[in-house]
Protein backbone atom coordinates (compact mmCIF):
# COMPACT_ATOMS: atom_id res chain seq x y z
CA UNK A 1 0.00 0.00 0.00
CA UNK A 2 1.25 3.62 -0.73
CA UNK A 3 1.98 5.49 2.21
CA UNK A 4 1.09 9.24 2.47
CA UNK A 5 3.42 11.57 2.71
CA UNK A 6 1.38 14.34 4.51
CA UNK A 7 -1.10 14.09 7.51
CA UNK A 8 -3.34 16.66 5.43
CA UNK A 9 -6.71 15.62 4.46
CA UNK A 10 -5.93 11.81 6.16
CA UNK A 11 -8.65 10.94 8.40
CA UNK A 12 -7.97 10.10 11.64
CA UNK A 13 -9.63 8.22 14.20
CA UNK A 14 -9.04 8.77 17.75
CA UNK A 15 -7.23 6.17 19.16
CA UNK A 16 -6.15 6.32 23.21
CA UNK A 17 -3.92 2.90 23.56
CA UNK A 18 -0.45 2.84 24.83
CA UNK A 19 1.90 2.48 22.27
CA UNK A 20 5.63 1.21 22.79
CA UNK A 21 8.43 2.75 20.94
CA UNK A 22 12.12 3.08 20.62
CA UNK A 23 13.93 5.60 19.73
CA UNK A 24 16.37 5.06 17.33
CA UNK A 25 20.30 4.99 18.54
CA UNK A 26 19.34 4.64 22.04
CA UNK A 27 18.88 2.03 24.39
CA UNK A 28 15.66 1.07 25.83
CA UNK A 29 11.76 1.16 25.06
CA UNK A 30 9.43 4.01 26.49
CA UNK A 31 5.74 4.20 26.29
CA UNK A 32 3.32 6.73 25.08
CA UNK A 33 -0.11 6.81 24.15
CA UNK A 34 -1.87 7.40 20.53
CA UNK A 35 -3.95 10.66 20.92
CA UNK A 36 -5.15 9.91 16.86
CA UNK A 37 -4.25 7.37 14.47
CA UNK A 38 -4.92 7.43 10.65
CA UNK A 39 -3.14 5.46 7.42
CA UNK A 40 -0.44 8.53 7.33
CA UNK A 41 0.97 8.08 10.85
CA UNK A 42 -0.25 8.89 14.45
CA UNK A 43 0.14 11.26 17.11
CA UNK A 44 1.65 10.05 19.91
CA UNK A 45 1.72 11.62 23.85
CA UNK A 46 4.57 11.99 25.14
CA UNK A 47 4.67 14.34 28.28
CA UNK A 48 8.87 14.83 28.37
CA UNK A 49 11.41 13.95 26.13
CA UNK A 50 10.15 14.76 23.00
CA UNK A 51 12.45 13.19 20.21
CA UNK A 52 13.31 15.87 17.46
CA UNK A 53 11.64 16.38 14.08
CA UNK A 54 13.65 13.50 11.91
CA UNK A 55 13.74 11.03 14.73
CA UNK A 56 13.25 7.69 13.68
CA UNK A 57 11.42 5.74 15.92
CA UNK A 58 9.96 1.63 15.77
CA UNK A 59 6.45 1.23 17.61
CA UNK A 60 4.51 -1.35 18.28
CA UNK A 61 1.01 -0.27 18.31
CA UNK A 62 -2.44 -1.78 18.59
CA UNK A 63 -5.95 -1.02 17.44
CA UNK A 64 -8.95 -0.24 20.15
CA UNK A 65 -10.01 -3.28 20.90
CA UNK A 66 -7.92 -5.78 18.54
CA UNK A 67 -4.93 -7.64 20.90
CA UNK A 68 -2.62 -8.39 17.71
CA UNK A 69 0.25 -5.57 17.71
CA UNK A 70 1.24 -3.51 14.60
CA UNK A 71 5.09 -2.67 14.39
CA UNK A 72 6.62 0.31 12.06
CA UNK A 73 9.15 2.46 11.80
CA UNK A 74 8.24 5.91 11.68
CA UNK A 75 9.45 9.28 11.70
CA UNK A 76 8.99 12.62 13.71
CA UNK A 77 7.10 15.27 11.42
CA UNK A 78 6.56 17.80 14.21
CA UNK A 79 6.61 18.28 17.81
CA UNK A 80 4.51 19.93 20.41
CA UNK A 81 6.33 20.52 23.91
CA UNK A 82 4.71 21.14 27.03
CA UNK A 83 3.11 24.50 27.17
CA UNK A 84 3.10 26.54 30.54
CA UNK A 85 -0.79 25.47 30.61
CA UNK A 86 -0.85 22.11 32.29
CA UNK A 87 -1.82 19.58 29.56
CA UNK A 88 -1.70 21.43 26.43
CA UNK A 89 1.08 21.76 24.12
CA UNK A 90 2.62 24.92 22.88
CA UNK A 91 2.18 24.92 19.54
CA UNK A 92 -0.94 23.05 19.23
CA UNK A 93 -3.04 23.79 22.62
CA UNK A 94 -5.81 21.19 21.47
CA UNK A 95 -3.62 18.52 21.76
CA UNK A 96 -1.63 17.00 25.17
CA UNK A 97 2.55 17.04 24.87
CA UNK A 98 3.79 14.94 21.89
CA UNK A 99 4.28 14.61 18.62
CA UNK A 100 3.01 13.70 15.41
CA UNK A 101 4.86 10.86 13.36
CA UNK A 102 4.27 9.53 9.98
CA UNK A 103 4.78 6.04 8.75
CA UNK A 104 8.02 5.05 6.89
CA UNK A 105 7.92 1.20 6.91
CA UNK A 106 4.99 -0.80 7.80
CA UNK A 107 3.47 -4.42 6.23
CA UNK A 108 0.37 -3.97 3.82
CA UNK A 109 -1.61 -5.56 5.68
CA UNK A 110 -1.22 -3.75 9.19
CA UNK A 111 -2.03 -0.61 6.85
CA UNK A 112 -5.10 -2.47 5.57
CA UNK A 113 -6.14 -2.89 9.36
CA UNK A 114 -6.22 0.50 10.23
CA UNK A 115 -6.91 1.91 6.78
CA UNK A 116 -10.32 -0.49 8.47
CA UNK A 117 -10.28 0.88 11.66
CA UNK A 118 -10.31 4.58 10.09
CA UNK A 119 -13.47 3.66 7.22
CA UNK A 120 -15.84 1.76 10.24
CA UNK A 121 -15.47 5.35 12.15
CA UNK A 122 -16.87 7.26 9.21
CA UNK A 123 -20.25 7.50 7.31
CA UNK A 124 -19.97 6.59 3.64
CA UNK A 125 -17.47 8.43 1.63
CA UNK A 126 -19.76 9.74 -1.13
CA UNK A 127 -21.15 12.45 1.33
CA UNK A 128 -22.20 15.12 -1.61
CA UNK A 129 -19.27 17.33 -0.84
CA UNK A 130 -20.54 17.63 2.77
CA UNK A 131 -17.51 17.08 5.56
CA UNK A 132 -17.91 13.37 6.59
CA UNK A 133 -18.97 12.85 10.50
CA UNK A 134 -17.54 10.15 12.47
CA UNK A 135 -20.68 7.39 13.41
Amino acid sequence: MKLLSSFKGAERIACGERCDFEVAGVDGSREGVIWNLSVAGLYLVLPEDIPNVGTGLRVSLRLPGDPRPIPARVEVVWRNPPSCFSGCGANAPRFPPGCGVKFVDIAGSDLARIKARVDSVYASRDTGGEPRRPR
